[in-house]
């Protein structure tokens, strides 16, 4: 299997990229196609990474090719890393910048994937907004063949923070993030359970770690929790801001932290790379996987069309089925209200 890295000489980009080889993801026959824009550092920078890499990685390294053209990209599985992040400078985090700065970019590479592809390639988009650039692929390629990272990634946080709380390792934790990939995620507490944990254990648990917050709490004081994590991150105090966010429950602080780490000047990108790796060994595995991620629904979970991160089945050749796990009546209608603003938000570049 072929992978292609779009936007390999971004900061995500260049991560996922290393770790594919270091992890030795790919034989050294197979391919390793790094897309980087002509225009811009890539355009230069690329050159100097494979060198790098190869020097590195010479025992294991695979095929190495630098392109620059969207109908040049030659890859199975794909990861669509391309286009603008916010500044780190600008101190808030506004997705409409984004969505009108990389709408064209998805547009453009999606297009091209199409016309000149093989029909077969599996794109992982890491972009965002990632329920845009999902829905802008998806109309390109087909819904089964597009995956976003949000939901997968805020799942692995969400577990980590809960496995913090109780003092455990993250692989005991089943919980799921389900929703936007951003402020409007929703954490699904009604599912969670947890291995070596008897359903009173269980409930005294998450009621301990849950710090007298309920679900209905959670959207207000996310956007309470945000407001004071800006004034702190617009005075610089980011370590204050960490420590002000380590007082709330789990899904608050999955929700909040990864703004604080972006304009920290660290960005988000080692996390991000970790949680695609182990997304790309689940398509590449041969067998078929429980996960959660952003797709584009046609009424398949809940009533719902639209995109946003659902519970579905991958397998080599993409999305098998999408499940429709149980749900609160709180949690269903705060998916539901979520979708519909996602929806308004997509149907602007539409």
């Amino acid at each position: 299997m072929d992978i292609a890295v779009i936007g390999a000489g971004g900061s995500v980009g260049r991560d996922i990229t290393k770790i594919i080889v270091f992890e030795r993801l790919l034989e050294r026959d197979e391919h390793l196609v790094l897309v980087g824009n002509p225009e811009g550092e890539s355009g230069k920078s690329l050159y100097g990474f494979t060198v790098d890499l190869m020097e590195a990685y010479a025992e294991v390294c695979p095929r190495i090719d630098v392109v620059f053209k969207p109908e040049e990209i030659e890859a199975d599985l794909i990861i669509m890393a391309a286009g603008a992040t916010v500044p780190i400078n600008s101190k808030i985090d506004n997705r409409d910048f984004l969505a009108e700065h990389n709408f064209p970019i998805f547009e453009r590479y999606a297009s091209a994937l199409a016309k000149f592809g093989h029909g077969s390639e599996i794109v992982i988009c890491i972009a965002n907004p990632n329920e845009l650039s999902v829905a802008v692929f998806a109309k390109y390629l087909g819904r089964k063949r597009v995956i976003g990272m949000g939901a997968f990634l805020d799942t692995l946080r969400f577990r980590k923070e809960i496995a913090f709380d109780l003092g455990i390792r993250r692989q005991r934790i089943h919980a799921f993030i389900l929703g936007e990939h951003g402020f409007n995620m929703v954490p699904i507490w009604s599912g969670i359970h947890i291995y070596g944990f008897d359903e009173v254990e269980l409930w005294a648990a998450l009621d301990k770690i849950r710090r007298g917050y309920k679900f209905s709490d959670f959207p207000v004081e996310v956007a309470r929790v945000r407001e004071k994590v800006t004034t702190l991150v617009s005075k610089g105090n980011i370590r204050d801001a960490f420590d002000m966010v380590d007082q709330y429950p789990p899904d608050i602080r999955v929700a909040v932290k990864p703004f604080i780490t972006h304009f920290s000047g660290s960005k988000t990108a080692v996390g991000t790379a970790e949680a695609t790796l182990e997304l790309i060994r689940a398509v590449t595995s041969g067998h078929d996987t429980f996960i959660t991620g952003q797709l584009s629904l046609e009424g398949e979970f809940y009533g719902i069309h639209g995109t946003l991160g659902v519970p579905f089945i991958i397998g080599n050749k993409g999305v098998e089925r999408i499940v429709e796990i149980s749900l609160s009546w709180e949690e269903e209608k705060l998916l539901k209200h979520n979708a519909d603003l996602i929806n308004q938000k997509i149907n602007k570049f539409q």
